[in-house]
């Protein structure tokens, strides 16, 4: 009987993690600025509503409350920095990718000649294309991905 009682629990416990696991919405209610919003569903807070949030939440006095959006100003600032750091680092990685391939080919060109260069590049773009038709038809066959069909005619 215990053992039941036990399974019992623990099966109800399971449950309910799936439950709300699969209850996790976006706030509805909340009309979010763009410039508040982050990649997705999920809204970026000003620093403003984070520190006013943070002292309705813990009680914070006024002082605190300014040191807090400071904090976070802060914060924020470092992090806009990086990401600009971050896309600086990517354009110059792409510029030294893109010099390094162009030479590779002039190499190859110089290796295999300019017309069976020209037949390696035809081959690639249609190698590309084949791709690009399988991914169309792949997104094809998923309906969320799907487009949503017209209307009907009213009559």
């Amino acid at each position: 009987m215990k053992k039941y009682a036990m399974l019992a629990l623990a099966t109800v416990f399971m449950l309910s993690f799936t439950v709300m696991a699969q209850d996790q919405k976006p706030d509805q209610g909340h009309n979010w600025k763009k410039d508040e919003m982050k990649h997705g569903d999920k809204p970026m807070m000003s620093p403003e509503m984070r520190a006013e949030k943070m002292a309705k939440d813990l009680g914070l006095t006024a002082e605190e409350k300014v040191k807090v959006q400071a904090l976070f100003e802060k914060q924020d600032a470092k992090r806009k920095e990086q990401m600009e750091k971050g896309e600086k680092v990517r354009a110059e990685m792409k510029a030294k990718f893109d010099a390094e391939r162009k030479a590779n080919e002039e190499e190859l060109t110089k290796i295999i000649g300019p017309d069976k260069f020209k037949k390696l590049q035809d081959m690639r773009a249609q190698k590309m294309e084949k791709m690009k038709e399988k991914r169309e038809n792949h997104k094809d066959h998923h309906p969320e991905n799907a487009p949503t069909p017209p209307p009907a005619p009213a009559n």
